[in-house]
C-alpha cells in the first residue's frame, strides 16, 4: 500500500513498525483491526480493494505496516466492489472489499448485487458505528446487513474481536461453497479497537446440506441422462457460467469432443468451450447466433450444464426448445425446474457429474446433425456492413480478437458494445470474459478490468466500455 500524507513534512512521517504475524496464537492481546489483517493473511488473502473512512481507521493503521497485504485504494466503494469482482472472475479467488460505515457501506450495494446475480465469491468488510450506538440513528449508521440481506449468501455483525477469526473463515467458506456469492461482515468500531488474544480459526466444511426428495437417486439419474444422450440424434450442450465457476471446462470439452456434440454457451459461459472449435455454435439467446438458436430449437436432447434457463435465453418458455428432452445439471437446486421443467434433473457439481455421464454413454454418429448445423452457419453468419469511411465497432472487436489470438481477458460494461464483444471476440479460455450478466450494472467494465489486471498481471486485459458506462 502506498501511504499518502496529506499534512506535514514527508521527512517527518512516523517510522513504520513491522508486525510479526508468525505463529498460530499471539502471546499478547492485539486489537480487532490487527486480528482482522492476521485472519485474512491466514486465509490466503493478499489483496484488498478499499476506501478509508473514520470507523475503519483502526484497520488502516495496520495495513500500511503489513507488506504482505496489497491494498488497492479505489476512488469509490462501488468501483471497489467491481474491481474485487473482476479480480475474482479472472483468478477464481475470493474478492475482498473494505468500506467504512454508513454511505461507505451503502455504496457497495450495486457491486454486491452484481456479484450475487453472477455467483461471484466476495467478502465485503464494512465499518459500523460502535456497538452501543447501533439502532440509535448514530452519525453514519446504516443497517447494511438488513439492506443487503436479499443479495448476499450470508451476513455477520461481529460483536466480539475474539470471534472475528472464525467468522472470517466461515465467511470465506460460505462465499466459495455450493453456488458462490457475496458475504457481508459488519465491523463495529469498538470491536476493531478492543484487544484480545488471536487464535487461528478452524477451517471447516459447510454444514448446510440440502436434501430434496425430487433430486434423490443421483446415480440413477446419471444413468438415465447417459442413455437419453446416447439415444439422441440431435443433441446440444447448452453451457452456462456454472461450468467456469465450477472449474469444469476440461470435463466439458472432453465430453463434447469425444462424442461430437455441438456446444452453445450463454453470455456467462463464453470461454468454457473454445469458439474456434468446429463444434462451437457461439452464444444463444436474444443476442446469440442464428445457428445456436436453430440448434436449440430443433434438437431432440438438450443438456443444460451450469445454466439457469435465463429469460434472455429462453424467450417465451412455451416455445423454447419444444422438441427436446431436457437434462439439467446444476449445483443449486433452486435453479432446477424453476424456469423450465426438465426430464432429468441432476443436482451436484458439474465437474463430478460430467465424467460420470461420459463413462456411461454409448458413442453415436452425429455427423448428419453437425453437417446440417454447419450449413446453417454458412447461410446465416454473424455479419455487419463495413463501409470505407466508417470503422464499425464490430470490426474493432474482431481486430482485437485477431491481435490477441483470443487469449486476452476482456471486460465489458453494459450495453450494445457488451453484446458486440460477446459476439465478435472468439473466447478460447475460461475466465477470459468478465461482464455484468445477471444485473447489467453500468460502470462495471473499467474497475473490473483494473481488478483483473491486479489478479492476473501477466495477462493482456482489454476493457470494452461504452460512453455511458465509462462515465
Amino acid at each position: 500500500m502506498n501511504a499518502t500524507y496529506a499534512r506535514g513534512d514527508l521527512d517527518k512521517k512516523p517510522a513504520l513498525r513491522s508486525v510479526d504475524f508468525s505463529g498460530d496464537i499471539f502471546a499478547e492481546p492485539i486489537t480487532g483491526g490487527e486480528i482482522l489483517i492476521r485472519s485474512l493473511l491466514d486465509l490466503g488473502v493478499d489483496t484488498i480493494f478499499g476506501y478509508p473512512g473514520g470507523v475503519v481507521l483502526g484497520i488502516y493503521d495496520m495495513l500500511h505496516k503489513i507488506p504482505e497485504m496489497n491494498h488497492i485504494l479505489v476512488r469509490h466503494e462501488q468501483g471497489g466492489t467491481h474491481a474485487a469482482d473482476g479480480y475474482s472472475r479472472a483468478t477464481g479467488k475470493v474478492g475482498v472489499v473494505l468500506a467504512t460505515s454508513g454511505p461507505g457501506a451503502t455504496n457497495t450495494v450495486s457491486g454486491i448485487a452484481t456479484a450475487f446475480s453472477d455467483s461471484i465469491p466476495m467478502v465485503v468488510l464494512t465499518g459500523q458505528v460502535s456497538s452501543h450506538m447501533i439502532g440509535n440513528d448514530a452519525f453514519q449508521e446504516a443497517d447494511i446487513i438488513g439492506i443487503t440481506r436479499p443479495i448476499t449468501k450470508h451476513s455477520y455483525l461481529v460483536k466480539d474481536a475474539s470471534a472475528l477469526p472464525q467468522i472470517l473463515a466461515d465467511a470465506f467458506m460460505i462465499a466459495t461453497s455450493g453456488r458462490p456469492g457475496p458475504v457481508v461482515v459488519d465491523l463495529p468500531k469498538d470491536m476493531l479497537f478492543s484487544k484480545t488474544i488471536y487464535q487461528k480459526p478452524v477451517t471447516r466444511e459447510s454444514a448446510r446440506r440440502i436434501t430434496l426428495p425430487q433430486f434423490d437417486n443421483l446415480a440413477g439419474r446419471i444413468e438415465e441422462a447417459a442413455q437419453l444422450i446416447s439415444n439422441a440424434r440431435k443433441p446440444v450442450l447448452y453451457v452456462g457460467g456454472g461450468v467456469i465457476i465450477g472449474e469444469a471446462h476440461k470435463e466439458l470439452r472432453e465430453l463434447a469432443i469425444a462424442f461430437g456434440i455441438p456446444v452453445t454457451t450463454t453470455l456467462m459461459g463464453l470461454g468454457a468451450f473454445p469458439e474456434t472449435h468446429p463444434l462451437s455454435l457461439g452464444m444463444l439467446g436474444m443476442h446469440g447466433t442464428w445457428y445456436a438458436n436453430t440448434a436449440v430449437h430443433e434438437c431432440d436432447v438438450l443438456i443444460a450444464v451450469g445454466a439457469r434457463f435465463d429469460d434472455r435465453v429462453t424467450g417465451r418458455v412455451s416455445d423454447f426448445s419444444p422438441h427436446s428432452k431436457k437434462i439439467h445439471i446444476d449445483i443449486d437446486p433452486a435453479c432446477v425446474n424453476k424456469n423450465i421443467v426438465v426430464e432429468v434433473p441432476l443436482v451436484g457439481n458439474v465437474k463430478d457429474i460430467l465424467p460420470e455421464i461420459a463413462c456411461r454413454m454409448v458413442k453415436r454418429d452425429y455427423s448428419d446433425w453437425n453437417t446440417y448445423l454447419d450449413s446453417v452457419k454458412r447461410a446465416h453468419p454473424l455479419k455487419f456492413e463495413q463501409t470505407a469511411d466508417v470503422i464499425m465497432p464490430q470490426r474493432v472487436i474482431q481486430q482485437i480478437s485477431e491481435i490477441t489470438n483470443g487469449d486476452a481477458i476482456i471486460t465489458a460494461d453494459v450495453g450494445q458494445h457488451q453484446m458486440w464483444a460477446a459476439q465478435y471476440y472468439q473466447f478460447n479460455h475460461p475466465r477470459s470474459w468478465i461482464n455484468s450478466g445477471g444485473l447489467g450494472t453500468m460502470g462495471f467494465g473499467f474497475p473490473a478490468a483494473l481488478g483483473a489486471a491486479i489478479g492476473c498481471p501477466d495477462r493482456t486485459i482489454v476493457a470494452i466500455v461504452g460512453d455511458g458506462g465509462f462515465q
